[in-house]
């Protein structure tokens, strides 16, 4: 009986020193992510997230620039209409044809203009497209957050009690938290950079809007008209009778038009380029650290 009972309490020691080993192990393995932090501990009755895709990485698609949206390319081609009435227009895009005849290479196929405007503005798609990555990275980041949760009261479903399920909640708890957070910087990193891109994209358009406007002023000016009003006048003088003043007065007319609209649209591509810079140089990125495993 005595070796009975001294059997059953070494058996019993070992038990109770296993369990508190046990206990020390998962202390330590879920340890306080942030002990200045007040965090509920999540548990079986924490509510689970929906989620958008089976994995946390179908977030992670291809980035996409706005401004290579061939939707966007048409309308902006709609607002700027005038310029086929452009003989500075045309002529760019002659000249643009027999340099990508002589030297293709040279700019890729891109516009020789637009190629040298982006040389000092900014390549605007690839800084759009830098923008569109942070995006889908933020929307990793939110899934990834949903996930964690998920497997958390999944586990907790059937670890209801003790100290270690506490640390366990706990951990769990800051650690969804840490990466639930991450979306709000990915997402202020998209907004400064296609602002950024935006930008570069305005200043391109106002240096050739500006440019295509002062040719064309410059033609107008060459044909006697100085504004669109006066040169719309001189179709209704007694000399523009004649079919070479007529066609003369014509050209002028719409070059000062022309002229004018470039003057427009270089304003208005500057507003562009200036508001989208200020909003990305006031963008601030607060980082907010994961936890180290």
């Amino acid at each position: 009986m005595l070796a009975t009972q001294g059997a059953l309490d070494n058996v019993a020691q070992r038990f109770d020193d296993t369990e508190h080993d046990a206990q020390v192990d998962v202390r330590s393995l879920f340890s306080d992510l942030d002990p200045t932090a007040a965090t509920v501990p999540l548990d079986a009755s924490t509510a689970r997230q929906s989620l958008a895709f089976a994995s946390p990485g179908g977030a992670l698609v291809t980035p996409e620039s706005s401004l290579a949206d061939p939707a966007f390319a048409v309308v902006w081609d709609v607002i700027n209409w005038p310029d086929y009435l452009s003989l500075s227009y045309w002529a760019r895009q002659i000249l643009n044809g027999v340099i990508q005849l002589v030297q293709p290479g040279w700019t890729g196929g891109q516009d020789v203009f637009e190629f040298l405007a982006q040389k000092i503005s900014g390549d605007w798609d690839k800084v759009a497209l830098a923008g569109s990555a942070f995006g889908h990275v933020g929307e990793f980041f939110e899934e990834l957050a949903a996930a964690l949760q998920n497997l958390a009261v999944d586990i907790f479903a059937a670890w209801t009690s003790g100290d270690g399920a506490d640390r366990a909640g706990e951990y769990f708890a800051e650690l969804v938290g840490a990466v639930a957070a991450q979306p709000e910087v990915y997402g202020d990193l998209e907004t400064k950079y296609t602002n950024a891109a935006w930008a570069a994209f305005g200043a391109c358009q106002a240096m050739l809007s500006a440019l295509d406007a002062l040719i064309d002023a410059v033609i107008a000016a060459s044909m006697g008209a100085s504004s669109v009003a006066e040169a719309i006048g001189a179709l209704f003088t007694l000399g523009g009778l004649a079919p070479a003043a007529i066609v003369t007065a014509v050209v002028a007319a719409v070059e000062a038009f022309s002229a004018a609209w470039g003057v427009m649209m270089t304003a208005t591509s500057t507003a562009i380029a200036a508001g989208a810079a200020i909003g990305s140089a006031t963008t601030t990125i607060e980082f907010v650290p994961l936890p180290e495993a």
